[in-house]
């Protein structure tokens, strides 16, 4: 695939039209020509790790501050989101590897948007957390899925281009005192109105799933297989309280691990590929131990590091496994 490449994508969002031409182009006159794609790519997803950052070190719900700071990044990191692919248009540098970082890296950028936005919020239930998580990484993970089994991309009437600019909306709306105070009014059973955030990102989540598997007409075994981890783990940490940090951390990487698979497989022309192989049999070992009653909360949290530390070395491995195959396709500077 990689000698005639093309990149298949079938975008139905009711904003991108207006926000491409209106307002991504007249950034665009800015970009230099010498920047690459990829550059940009890499640039943007900057801004998102800023979010990650603020929400680590100063973990607290509702600051203005943070309201400003979540905005700015979210606005830049979306006009990147399309700038590179404008700019790889122009210079005529699209290829697999520019797909695969653009992707690639928007899985681990997701999951930092949600973590973040929750940590905004307040004080949110694990299992509100988990469930939200789990639905986000199917739904990113279905998305690729889609692309391997029907050879092109299908974005939705209302997908992450709505979703991130109504989180830029309501981060900038929290600024404003008369706004705030209608958002933390109680909407229903004691819970305040910006819990309707949360309850669209859940159902944009399952929207997401359930259309891309009515397209492709069934649940490949593969991606059934890394649902079922997905929901097993979640269900291990929650029964066990393993901590919403840690809970985060094992399914966004466990989640990026096979997402890059899954992208291997459709750039390479390739059968598609299962989730990590030790990953799977320790889970359905563990909750094997857990359902059996042997399993303790001591030892269910050792189990989780240690997991961790092994999907660390695996996303490691399948991020510069795929970026090595494509590695003639990555540029310092753009052809004059």
């Amino acid at each position: 695939m990689t000698e005639s490449y093309r990149y298949n994508c079938v975008d139905k969002s009711i904003l991108l039209p207006i926000y491409k031409k209106y307002y991504v182009t007249a950034y665009f006159r800015l970009v230099p020509g010498w920047l690459t794609a990829n550059m940009i790519t890499i640039i943007s997803t900057g801004f998102v790790v800023a979010m990650a950052v603020v929400a680590f070190l100063f973990e607290k719900a509702g600051l203005p501050l943070h309201a400003m700071i979540f905005a700015f990044c979210l606005h830049n990191y979306l006009l990147g989101d399309h700038l590179d692919g404008m700019q790889a248009k122009e210079s005529g540098t699209s290829s697999p590897l520019g797909e695969f970082l653009d992707h690639y890296l928007d899985v681990y950028n997701g999951a930092i948007v949600l973590y973040t936005t929750i940590v905004f919020l307040g004080p949110v239930p694990k299992e509100v957390f988990l469930i939200l998580m789990v639905l986000n990484c199917i739904a990113f993970a279905a998305t690729m899925v889609e692309e391997l089994e029907r050879k092109e991309l299908i974005f939705g009437y209302l997908g992450t281009l709505e979703g991130v600019l109504f989180l830029i909306f309501f981060f900038i709306s929290w600024l404003i005192p008369p706004l705030r105070k209608l958002w933390e009014q109680e909407l229903f059973w004691g819970y305040p109105a910006y819990w309707l955030i949360l309850i669209g990102l859940g159902l944009g989540f399952l929207a997401t799933v359930a259309d891309i598997v009515i397209r492709i007409g069934r649940i490949p075994k593969p991606f059934a297989v890394f649902i079922v981890c997905c929901i097993g783990s979640a269900f291990l940490m929650q029964h066990h309280s393993i901590d919403l940090r840690l809970s985060w951390l094992v399914l966004m990487l466990f989640s990026g691990d096979y997402i890059a698979r899954v992208m291997n497989s459709y750039l390479s022309s390739q059968r598609h590929e299962y989730p990590d192989i030790l990953s799977i049999a320790s889970v359905f070992l563990v909750l094997a131990v857990d359902l059996s009653g042997w399993l303790n909360g001591d030892m269910s949290m050792l189990y989780f590091r240690i997991l961790l530390i092994w999907l660390i070395i695996k996303v490691i491995y399948s991020f510069i496994r795929t970026f090595y195959r494509f590695r003639k396709h990555w540029h310092w500077t753009n052809p004059k």
